[in-house]
């Protein structure tokens, strides 16, 4: 058979409830020269067998299986058996736009030291039927845009050219939380190629009352484990990118508490925020800036009704 131009990786752990609607998005995709590795990750729910009924359907679907091992494993075991010249993921949860790969190409094709790609997400709830916040989209990445408030997101949000995976390897399966943002953290500090971000809206991710992003003091160790990871292969980088990265991140932890219902829990990581870099804070989205420290200090007051407001 033809090698597919790109391979689509996709993690599943018992998806039965939203795996078909994924891997409906992949093949509603534009451009369809594309092979979807579905890796179940020793699912118990069914996902097996609707992964099968669906790739009987169309053979540019391939099932792998695996004992649960966790999404890193599984994304690195996809890898393994990828044949494509590009490599994208897609959680079996997430969905893309019909668009998604045809504008990733695009990128590609205009700029030739672009090594990976990546767009705006917009957020839904559980259900996938309202929409949220969006993500917003620098036309370039830096180490410290990724160590901080890390504009990509999501790996659904991931495409990356075959070579840049030679260099740098797979996802760091030792990693609890952020295993996806290491990953683009090591391409920045030890390639050439650079992280391009797509102006349009190419995935919706499907959020988790019970989610990582609402147990904060997890989110801080596990952001702290990866930029560990981070320092010991590129320590000079990481002092310079740390203060700032630091700051936008604790800003980031301050939204997620106030958006999350936790106003007590905002307090800390703002002023955490601030006294790591003000310079940061001031410059980069210092809109987001003015208003997460409003809503720190409304979510304060009992019954505030601007508070709501300003954790938007």
């Amino acid at each position: 058979m033809r090698t597919p131009l790109i391979s689509i990786v996709m993690p599943c752990y018992n998806a039965a409830a939203t795996l078909a609607e994924a891997v409906g998005s992949v093949l509603a995709q534009s451009l369809g020269d594309f092979e979807l590795l579905i890796v179940d990750d020793g699912s118990t729910d069914g996902s097996v067998q609707l992964a099968y009924a669906m790739a009987s359907e169309d053979t540019r679907i391939r099932v792998i299986r695996q004992r649960n091992g966790g999404p890193a494993e599984a994304r690195n075991r996809g890898l393994a058996e990828a044949e494509g010249q590009y490599l994208a993921f897609l959680d079996a949860d997430d969905r893309w736009v019909p668009l998604a790969l045809a504008k990733h190409m695009r990128a590609f094709a205009e700029n030739q030291a672009c090594g990976v790609s990546f767009g705006r997400v917009r957020f839904y709830d559980p259900a996938m039927h309202t929409p949220g916040a969006l993500s917003t989209v620098p036309a370039r990445l830096t180490l410290t845009d990724v160590l901080g408030e890390y504009p990509v997101c999501t790996t659904s949000n991931l495409i990356c050219r075959r070579a840049v995976y030679e260099q740098v390897g797979g996802f760091d399966a030792d990693l609890t939380h952020g295993e996806d943002q290491e990953w683009v953290a090591r391409v920045l500090a030890t390639t050439p190629w650079e992280v391009c971000g797509v102006p349009d809206i190419l995935v919706y991710y499907r959020t988790s009352p019970g989610g990582l992003s609402a147990d904060l003091p997890k989110m801080r160790a596990g952001w702290q484990a990866m930029l560990t990871r981070v320092r010991a292969y590129a320590p000079e980088a990481v002092a310079k990118a740390a203060p700032d990265a630091q700051a936008l991140f604790h800003r980031y932890l301050a939204r997620r508490a106030l958006r999350t219902g936790q106003p007590r829990a905002s307090l800390a990581p703002m002023w955490h925020a601030w006294c790591s870099s003000p310079r940061a804070l001031l410059t980069r989205a210092p809109r987001r800036t003015l208003l997460t420290t409003l809503g720190v200090i409304a979510a304060l007051i009992p019954g505030n009704p601007a508070a709501p407001l300003l954790a938007r």
